[in-house]
């Protein structure tokens, strides 16, 4: 069917206070397999724990002394009997005028949030991650007036309100980026991402850790030439996936760490044809198995799916390949798995003429293909599932970009069963044309969905970060 639509950082990177308005400048408003080998470790320091006080986060409001504030609805703070309190007076957004909780149709829009830097550029869209209640987290890479390209995180309520927000900056008014990032149910954080901390250098592997509050526990770069695309959570403890470089060669990486950020194993897959081969989703089930997905190049034939799944040990488990026949860039470009063991992976496969469709497969906790889906757009150009998400009970959600026409693609997001077939579908344009892409899609306690993306303000000149939440 088709569809239309380890060296410490803190004496080189300044980290704001929290805020509730964005600080340092963020602002916002809402509307052959090879056989895997262990890699060589980072010849880095042990990262070092630090904290700031955040500033507003209203669970630390001392009211101990005076009477519970009187609810008032559109706040944004869900207090009194209130059900909830999204901080406005729409009434038809999935939570009333009287702080009651709509009805929303499926895939309906509840509010939307713009992140953007203090000078006009391409602001990124990164990851996105949600605690078990309910709130949420961003990360994205941010246009600084003074200091270059930051990493920022973000923090919002259930309702869209904005909690807090961090900037890392490398030190050196460099780029500096958050690709994704991963919550632990209590809402300790994990980000990935690179820092610049000498001038004229490139960017370093950079990992942090932040409390649900927006205190940093401890972050670190890595020399070692390592990049990283995807971090999931195996319990406490991060699984990051990306590229190693080695011996003239660019490989796949996994690599464990425990919750203080130390290494606990480490995997390379290097394909049989000595190419590129990359890693750019993770996913972890409830027995801690690790999922990896990515691309392998193959010899005289462009880039091939690749499924890898890992023992919560790092041992090897099983492997899958996929080829869209074609002989191009197919890629597998995320991964998910719902609370039943199912595994569910999103990517691409070429079409011809340098085009692609969506891609989509489910398979069983065995390694089993279930089923595969391919998608086309009506403009018949190139259409991708960058994103996956897996809800409990069955069932998923898919996101990514759908070419709309020449040098134009939209934003995408599609909720479907378990057995593939769709719910409901949302495509949202943004200003002017260009690229417009999610980045990052998640499932709420609530049953509704929460996407990150990238949308267009003038194209190649100025693009801010895009959040929606939709109800189930």
């Amino acid at each position: 069917m088709t569809w239309s639509v380890r060296v410490p950082l803190l004496a080189a990177v300044p980290l704001l206070a929290c805020t509730s308005s964005p600080p340092g400048g963020a602002s916002e408003s809402t509307t052959g397999e090879g056989d895997p080998t262990t890699a060589p470790g980072p010849t880095t320091l042990e990262p070092t724990t630090t904290t700031i006080d955040p500033t507003v986060d209203p669970s630390l409001t001392d009211t101990s002394t005076s009477e519970p504030p009187v609810p008032v609805c559109g706040d944004g703070i869900v207090s009194g009997d209130e059900e909830c309190d999204d901080g406005n007076q729409v009434d038809d957004d999935c939570c009333t005028l009287a702080c009651t909780k709509g009805q929303p149709e499926p895939g309906q829009a509840c509010w939307t949030a713009i992140v953007e830097g203090t000078k006009n550029g391409e602001d990124l869209a990164g990851g996105i991650a949600v605690d078990a209640a309910g709130e949420i987290y961003i990360d994205a890479s941010v246009v600084d007036m003074t200091a270059g390209p930051d990493a920022l995180i973000r923090k919002f309520d259930p309702g869209g309100v904005s909690q807090w927000t961090q900037q890392y900056d490398g030190g050196v008014n460099a780029a500096d980026s958050a690709v994704r990032l991963a919550a632990e149910p209590t809402g300790f954080l994990v980000a990935v991402g690179r820092q610049t901390v000498a001038q004229g250098q490139p960017g370093l592997f950079w990992l942090s850790k932040c409390t649900p509050t927006g205190q940093l526990v401890w972050q670190f770069t890595d020399d070692a030439p390592i990049a990283g695309a995807a971090v999931a959570m195996a319990g406490d403890d991060p699984v990051v996936v990306g590229t190693i470089k080695q011996n003239d060669d660019t490989d796949g990486l996994v690599r464990k760490y425990d919750e203080n950020g130390g290494e606990i194993w480490s995997r390379v897959h290097a394909g049989g044809s000595g190419g590129l081969d990359s890693l750019s989703g993770v996913a972890v089930d409830g027995a801690g198995n690790v999922y990896a997905v990515g691309r392998e190049s193959t010899a005289g034939q462009g880039f091939d799916i690749l499924v890898l799944q890992y023992g919560p040990d790092g041992q090897p488990g099983w492997t899958d390949r996929g080829d869209g026949g074609m002989g191009g860039n197919d890629w597998a470009l995320d991964v998910a798995v719902d609370p039943d063991g199912a595994v569910y992976v999103a990517g691409r496969v070429e079409t011809g003429g340098g085009f692609a469709d969506a891609w989509l497969r489910k398979y069983d906790g065995a390694g089993q293909a279930l089923w595969t889906g391919t998608f086309a757009g009506e403009f018949g150009e190139s259409d991708d599932a960058v994103a996956i998400a897996a809800a409990a009970g069955g069932g998923f959600v898919a996101a990514g970009g759908t070419a709309v026409g020449e040098d134009d693609v939209d934003l995408w997001i599609r909720r479907y069963d378990a057995d593939g077939s769709e719910i409901w579908t949302d495509v949202v344009a943004g200003m002017n044309g260009g690229v417009d892409t999610a980045t990052d899609v998640a499932f709420t306690p609530d049953g509704g969905v929460v996407v990150i993306g990238t949308m267009t303000v003038a194209p190649d000149l100025n693009s801010d970060v895009w959040v929606r939440k939709y109800g189930p």
